[in-house]
């Protein structure tokens, strides 16, 4: 009796759970087939990375904002865009990516892949880095008030770490030149998730969608963490700002026999502020 009860109460609900388009931009004063935005994105860095020599000594764990003292904080681009198929269904792509380099004099011996930098040396350090998400959402509701519904899809994180200055081979005894190296990797995560998006009142939205994954493969041991919010209002149908915070967590582990393993570890969020356009 209580499942007939609640699917009889459900039903309904579930009926009006989707509403066509046209309804659904009578009610929101925005259209939502596609659109993209652009806008400037506060990105606090919290990165740490190692790599071992490639005949499997292990590096040292190097503090990126601490030890080489690579800015903590940037203004970056960050684009995105969408595509609505359907009431229900959706793919987003969004991008970011930024640079940082100093030179600076260490307090500690590193131990990076191959060389050695000992204590008081001057270290140059250049780190680089993307992020791509590509994403397709699939909403239970999305009747003009409420957007709710699974994200599935892929991050890419694209990084790139060169450290170099008077150093000596490890285990090469006391000779020393100027030497650098570098821990490229390029890392594709699944990711799942979800997304919601209300209507507050007609030309203003508020949304938030967090996404996750972790898996142990082939030597590979990562986990990855995406949550984002914001407020968005539109001046007209088709152009609007929007703010809000966005955070991503990664790390990715590989280890083996054959040396030359490494460890990201990267974290990165902040504000951000963008002009967005619907159509």
């Amino acid at each position: 009796m209580l499942v007939v009860l609640v699917s009889a109460v459900a039903a309904p609900a579930w009926a009006q759970s989707v509403a066509t388009e046209a309804e659904r931009e009578a009610l929101r004063g925005v259209p939502d087939r596609w659109g993209f935005n652009v806008g400037s994105f506060w990105q606090t860095f919290d990165a740490n990375v190692r790599l071992d020599a490639s005949v499997g000594e292990t590096g040292t764990e190097i503090d990126l904002e601490a030890d080489p003292r690579l800015p903590e904080n940037q203004v970056n681009l960050v684009v995105a865009g969408f595509y609505r198929f359907s009431a229900r269904h959706q793919v987003h792509l969004s991008y970011v990516g930024w640079s940082r380099s100093r030179s600076t004099t260490i307090e500690r011996q590193i131990e990076w892949g191959d060389v050695i930098y000992d204590v008081g040396l001057t270290l140059s350090s250049d780190e680089s880095g993307k992020m791509l998400n590509a994403v397709y959402k699939y909403s239970f509701f999305n009747n003009g008030n409420v957007v709710f519904g699974l994200n599935g899809g892929v991050s890419c994180l694209w990084s790139d770490t060169t450290l170099s200055g008077e150093g000596r081979i490890a285990g090469g005894g006391t000779a020393s030149a100027t030497l650098s190296e570098s821990l490229s990797t390029t890392v594709p995560v699944p990711l799942v998730g979800a997304h919601f998006e209300m209507t507050l009142t007609k030309r203003l939205f508020w949304k938030a969608q967090g996404n996750y994954f972790a898996a142990t493969i082939s030597g590979y041991d990562g986990s990855l963490s995406q949550i984002e919010t914001s407020v968005a209002y539109y001046f007209n149908p088709n152009f609007g700002v929007r703010a809000g915070f966005y955070a991503t967590n990664y790390r990715i582990e590989k280890s083996g026999r054959a040396g030359g393993d490494y460890l990201v570890k990267y974290g990165f969020g902040g504000p951000v502020v963008e002009a967005v356009f619907t159509f």
